[in-house]
């Protein structure tokens, strides 16, 4: 029986891991903590269902090997290097605020004996959650937003940071004096030997080998390959004293740099997975539940400075890469929890006889409660600081100068905030029609640009009211919000409808949930855009099956209709066929307010528009009532709405002599309204 007893131990751990990692998912809470508690279950300290731990230590370590091996392939070098220097900045001061705090926590409380426990107990809660944090990102579409762009590469810093906190581990044991720096000077010289073959085998020795392998066609030599000089190399790294997981960690970057970085990390993931969560659940395993009811007060304690304190120093670190308070708290709150490499080096720490079992037990109490707490904070801040008067609820940060005075006189113009991907097309669009547009902008880079094009465009961030209100925002007809962040698109329709409630707000949404909670603020029309791709995506298979244009735009309709059966737009589309009940290829309709003293008490007969302009009036608006097709004797009125029907030059013929603006109504008129008004 002894002989099957590692396959048993493994059936427990994944089968224990199934079903509490399930029940996290199914909770809304990370699957981390899930494994830990799954561990702390079946472990010694629990049911006492595991009998041979050393073997599932060896495991563990292999898991911890290739959970490494894959963060180094997903570690992009060049990421790092793109980012400002600014963010890089933020990350190192909120590494080492943090460790700083820690190492003096954990000296003042006596829990650490030495100092290189006690920094290495700092750094350990220095680091934060890579998949906790880009999870909770993607799910509130927020990886693009102001706040997630600074958060992401703070992320990839301190996973980087790892590589001489682990080379320097054998140093964490020495009791201090010459032998210490010695130590160190030989810890880091055998490191960057080490990183110098890494790079001489990235670019000439791994290129070679794998486009061999990749050559022969088959993907099982290629897998092969990948965890050969994973583990190859680990092991180097291993004997010359740099531990397992650095040399796995060197590895990973040393294919990432290679063309096959990809397919490698897919073809390694489901191996990843497999045996990481083995190491989190023999993480579990090692911690004594009795230990956190024996201190519940200790661990209670530490968690609250665990969690206040990384937010904190989070949010002061951040400020070296924005100046906007609100930002910067979201990327403290977003880093004040325990990271998932913590555990690795908490554990080799442990081993070692680094960090007493007292230092052990308390890291890991406030290290699974600070993940549990994480996707909470992160939901739950930011819609607090919504409702919050101050920097921290509405930021009214002074907005540069520059194109400003262009902006404060338009009227009757376009808001655009944010010119990215979408607002870059609709920018250009508008400027072609000569359509007066204010662009409101944060980036230096982009502001720059719109200064060489001449365009007007403000310096600031739309969430502003003072930003808002010299772009002009109370006498704007259209705003366009086509920012990422739901919680600041909110703000921003919100503060606009109170400044201009006859304004027209279009906003971009992520999510299906966010169309409601944007309509309910006050936007006019949501355009979601992974659905609005799907509509292309559909109208170009449809062509390449010869499909007839009535019959895709049959098709597109319907699927519209569903789609936004409950978030129908207020903005009415002046759609012909709709209004008057047949389509024309060469018409176009639009939409005139009678303004002009010249038409006004006049019939149709009188003004003999048609002869004139050659257009149709197709529909005559009074306040509540249609009158479609009037007759010649029909007398138009200030303040009427007048649906004229012709060709696009018919039509702007049209607008040039009797001098009517045009309008979009906020209620559409269609040819069933206009049949039953007969």
């Amino acid at each position: 029986m002894s002989e099957l007893s590692i396959i048993r131990d493994l059936a427990v751990i994944w089968a224990a891991a199934l079903v509490v990692g399930y029940a996290c998912v199914r909770l809304k809470q990370p699957i981390i903590a899930g494994y830990i508690i799954a561990g702390i279950a079946i472990g010694p300290y629990g049911l006492k269902l595991i009998s041979h731990s050393e073997q599932v230590s060896v495991l563990a370590e292999f898991g911890v090997a290739l959970l490494l091996f894959a963060l180094g392939v997903e570690v992009s070098l060049k990421q790092i290097f793109s980012s400002t220097f600014k963010i890089i900045v933020a990350g190192l001061s909120q590494i080492i605020g943090t460790a700083l705090l820690g190492w003096l926590l954990a000296s003042v409380t006596g829990l650490s004996d030495n100092h290189g426990g006690g920094f290495l107990f700092g750094f350990i809660c220095a680091l934060s959650s890579s998949v906790v944090v880009s999870k909770v990102l993607m799910e509130r579409g927020e990886l693009d937003s102001a706040h997630g762009q600074i958060l992401i590469p703070i992320l990839v810093i301190q996973d980087l940071s790892l590589v001489p906190v682990i080379s320097l581990l054998p140093v964490f044991k020495a009791s201090g004096g010459s032998d210490a720096l010695v130590m160190v000077a030989v810890a880091l010289a055998k490191a960057a030997l080490f990183i110098v073959f890494i790079i001489w085998s990235a670019t000439k020795l791994v290129p070679y080998i794998l486009s061999k392998v990749v050559h022969s066609n088959y993907r099982e030599l290629f897998l092969l390959t990948i965890i050969s000089l994973c583990l190859l190399i680990a092991i180097g790294g291993h004997a010359l004293g740099l531990s397992l997981a650095l040399g796995a960690f060197l590895a990973g970057i040393m294919i990432s740099e290679s063309t096959y970085g990809h397919q490698a990390l897919s073809d390694l993931l489901p191996l990843r997975d497999l045996f990481s969560t083995v190491f989190f659940v023999s993480v579990g395993m090692l911690l004594n539940p009795a230990f956190i009811m024996e201190h519940w007060a200790q661990v209670a304690l530490f968690v609250i400075v665990l969690i206040l304190g990384k937010a904190l120093i989070g949010a002061l670190s951040a400020m070296f890469a924005t100046p906007i308070p609100r930002r910067a708290t979201l990327v403290g709150v977003g880093l004040a929890q325990i990271g998932e490499f913590s555990f690795v080096l908490a554990l080799s720490g442990y081993t070692a006889g680094i960090l007493s079992e007292s230092l052990y037990n308390l890291f890991f109490s406030g290290a699974v409660v600070s993940l549990i707490a994480a996707p909470f904070l992160m939901k739950s801040v930011p819609i607090l600081m919504r409702r919050m008067n101050g920097p921290f609820g509405k930021d009214d940060r002074r907005s540069e100068d520059r194109g400003e005075e262009s902006a404060a006189g338009l009227r009757e113009h376009v808001i655009l905030c944010g010119y990215g991907r979408i607002g870059r097309n609709l920018g250009v669009v508008l400027h072609g029609y000569h359509i007066p547009v204010v662009v409101i902008e944060l980036n230096a880079a982009i502001t720059g640009e719109l200064e060489d094009l001449g365009f007007p465009f403000v310096y600031g961030d739309a969430m502003s009211r003072i930003v808002l209100l010299r772009a002009n925002i109370r006498d704007a007809d259209v705003l366009v919000v086509t920012i990422p962040d739901p919680v600041a698109a909110m703000s921003i329709i919100d503060i606009a409808r109170h400044y201009n409630p006859e304004i027209k707000i279009i906003a971009r949404a992520h999510r299906t949930s966010d169309i409601d909670a944007f309509r309910a603020t006050g936007a006019n029309a949501v355009v979601q855009p992974e659905f609005e791709a799907s509509i292309e995506i559909t109208r170009l298979t449809l062509i390449s099956l010869n499909k007839a244009d009535p019959e895709i735009q049959s098709a597109l309709t319907s699927i519209r209709e569903k789609r936004y059966t409950m978030f129908q737009p207020d903005i009415a589309e002046p759609n012909l066929s709709r209004l008057v009940g047949l389509p024309h290829d060469e018409f176009m309709g639009a939409w005139f307010k009678i303004e002009n003293a010249e038409l006004e008490s006049k019939t149709l007969k009188d003004l003999d528009i048609r002869r004139a302009t050659g257009v149709t009036i197709a529909a005559v608006r009074h306040e509540d009532s249609v009158l479609p097709y009037p007759g010649p004797d029909a007398v138009l009125v200030e303040g009427d709405e007048i649906y004229v029907v012709g060709n696009p030059h018919e039509v702007s013929h049209f607008e040039e002599i009797y001098k009517l603006p045009r309008f979009c109504p906020l209620t559409e008129v269609t040819s069933d309204e206009i049949t039953a008004s007969r």
